[in-house]
């Protein structure tokens, strides 16, 4: 497995973030946005007008197989937030490398869990928050469309101002035929793990007594268990767990490198290339703060 990153950065700031960091892949400069558009992930939203930022990519990663084949794609339209190690790192895999094993079943019950997919929540970073099922022999869960009167299996998380919380990834569905009615329904083949994307935004972290830090995230889980004669009640039930997280730094530090690269320089060669603004009308629009 290897592992290149891409961007519009000139050679040398690129060589030093790389002896900065210990970053042991290789960082690819494309300043002039070659590659970039030739990929067609040009940041379309920046006004060409705009530099020296016209040129940056739409921040995300491709995963290849080894035939060079893109078989995942992780994609935002902003730089504020981006995928995790450990979503790529499954995507390359396939396979879940953090998680514990499948929560049991609860005799003829179905059991579940809500596990945090990562060490540590940092702002901007989208982790998986993960909801498994466990579904006993001879059982099944729904997916959408269901008829009134069923219930699909759902995860609804808490409104939270700190909190961004992307729309859920379900496992496919696959059809069923109801012996009584003939009627075909989308259920889920054996036990459900769905994938919620989030992140925070430290907004609502709660302290703890060590100093650390934690994002509280709640929400309801919903299902209904059926065989293939009948349907047991539907269920409903309220989950919350404490992900560590980690305080989001401030804005006004955002170009100081406590690991020693001198960003202003280098930011001063990019904008003396592609402007005639002054570094401290740069460092002003960027952070509200003269140099």
């Amino acid at each position: 497995m290897a592992l290149y990153a891409i961007s519009y950065d000139e050679v040398d700031a690129l060589a030093d973030f790389t002896r900065a960091h210990d970053v042991t892949f290789p960082l690819l400069s494309d300043p002039d946005s070659e590659i970039i558009e030739r990929f067609g992930i040009l940041n379309t939203i920046i006004d060409p007008d705009d530099h020296p930022w016209y040129g940056i990519p739409f921040p995300g990663a491709y995963v290849l197989d080894a035939d060079g084949t893109i078989v995942t794609k992780f994609f935002e339209s902003s730089l504020q937030f981006r995928p995790s190690a450990d979503q790529l790192l499954r995507a390359a895999l396939g396979d879940d490398i953090h998680l514990p094993p499948m929560p049991a079943a609860r005799g003829e019950s179905v059991g579940y869990d809500v596990i945090f997919d990562g060490d540590l929540l940092r702002a901007g970073v989208l982790h998986d928050l993960v909801v498994r099922f466990a579904v006993p022999e001879g059982q099944h869960l729904y997916g959408e469309p269901v008829p009134d009167g069923m219930v699909a299996t759902t995860v609804e998380i808490e409104p939270d101002l700190g909190l961004v919380v992307r729309p859920a990834i379900f496992p496919p569905t696959v059809p069923h035929t109801l012996a009584g009615t003939g009627e075909t329904l989308r259920i889920f083949d054996g036990d459900v793990v769905i994938r919620i994307p989030v992140t925070q935004l430290s907004r609502s972290l709660t302290p703890l007594d060590d100093g650390s830090f934690v994002q509280r995230i709640g929400g309801t889980v919903r299902w209904q268990a059926c065989d293939d004669d009948t349907c047991h009640l539907p269920r409903s039930d309220h989950f919350s767990i404490d992900v560590p997280a980690a305080p989001h730094h401030r804005p006004e530090a955002e170009l100081v490198d406590p690991n020693g690269m001198d960003m202003p320089a280098h930011l001063t060669k990019m904008v003396a290339r592609r402007t005639d603004k002054s570094l401290g009308q740069v460092l002003f629009e960027i952070t509200g703060h003269d140099a």
